[in-house]
């Protein structure tokens, strides 16, 4: 009687982790979505695609090995599967190259370090080459003509 009394209260403990751990994915979520919205819907997407390819290759090895090739459905159900294993993977190399991209933070920040490196100044605004060219050249110490 004991053992049934502990078994419940260990799955009311893990129902509960279970609760707290689908609430701080739910939280996280919105934060993402709000900070950045494409990162975190190509994360989603990463992970989904990999749940799908792995779902669909037990799939796919279940038909293959224990259900009759001679059955009309055999040749939808399985290469559906081999076409959603292809597809996971094309969705998973997008979603990849989306997350390993540099931030526009990021980008614009290189842009400057390598614009500092040169020693070339860059405007944000965008300007005419006359009165870019007068102020490189009054930066080198020459007298600008216009």
């Amino acid at each position: 009687m004991f053992g049934l009394y502990m078994l419940a209260i260990y799955l009311g403990i893990a129902i509960i982790a279970a609760g707290f751990v689908a609430l701080l994915v739910v939280v996280a979520l919105a934060v993402g979505l709000v900070t950045h919205p494409i990162r975190t819907l190509a994360l989603v997407f990463h992970k989904l695609a990999a749940l799908a390819a792995g779902l669909a290759l037990i799939l796919a090895l279940i038909v293959w090995f224990w259900y009759d090739h001679s059955k009309p459905d055999f040749a939808p159900c399985f290469w559906g599967s081999i076409g959603v294993i292809v597809a996971s993977i094309l969705i998973r190399a997008f979603a990849e190259w989306i997350l390993e991209r540099p931030t526009r933070a990021k980008r614009r920040a290189m842009k400057r370090a390598a614009a500092q490196e040169t020693g070339r100044v860059t405007m944000r605004m965008p300007v005419s080459e006359e009165v870019a060219a007068a102020f490189e050249s009054t930066r080198d110490g020459r007298r600008a003509s216009l």
